[in-house]
Formats: structure tokens, sequence, C-alpha cells
């Protein structure tokens, strides 16, 4: 939907209505695109983040080089005393 902002400003409410059920409103002056209202995007469920949590913790697991909390030029020092 494409509005100019004399219209936005008098009916903003619906304009608001129709962003939130996922229609862009975009708003004009002087004929030129210059706002646009968009729905505010929907947060994740807690579970969701809790299977994310879960399933980073699997790959952790399963990936994992044992080298936990050592730094990264430790791991480098390392790897050269093996070719010399």
């Amino acid at each position: 939907m494409t509005t100019t902002l004399r219209e936005a400003k008098a009916r903003l409410s619906e304009m608001v209505k129709h962003a939130s059920r996922g229609e862009e409103v975009v708003i004009t002056v002087h004929g030129k695109e210059t706002a646009k209202l968009v729905a505010v995007p929907t947060r994740r469920k807690k579970r969701d983040k809790e299977k994310w949590l879960a399933e980073l913790d699997e790959l952790r697991r399963k990936y994992s080089t044992g080298r936990i909390g050592i730094s990264a030029q430790q791991i480098q020092d390392w790897d050269r005393e093996d070719r010399f």
C-alpha cells in the first residue's frame, strides 16, 4: 500500500493495523518514497532457543578437539612440535 504523508497522518491507526498484518505501507512526500511502515519481526519462542542451544552442545561434543581453554598460539605451537 502506498500513501501520502498527509493521508498517513490522518489515518495512522489504520496504517499501523495494515503493517501489523504484514502489509508494507510506503509513505510518499511530493511523490517520492520516503518511509516504510512494516511489522516488527516476531521473536523466537523460548523453546526454539532451548532447541538451538541443545544442538550447539551436541555439535561441541561431536567436533571437540579436546583442547578447550587454551590459546590459538598454544595449539599452533603443539602442531609445529610434531613437525620437527
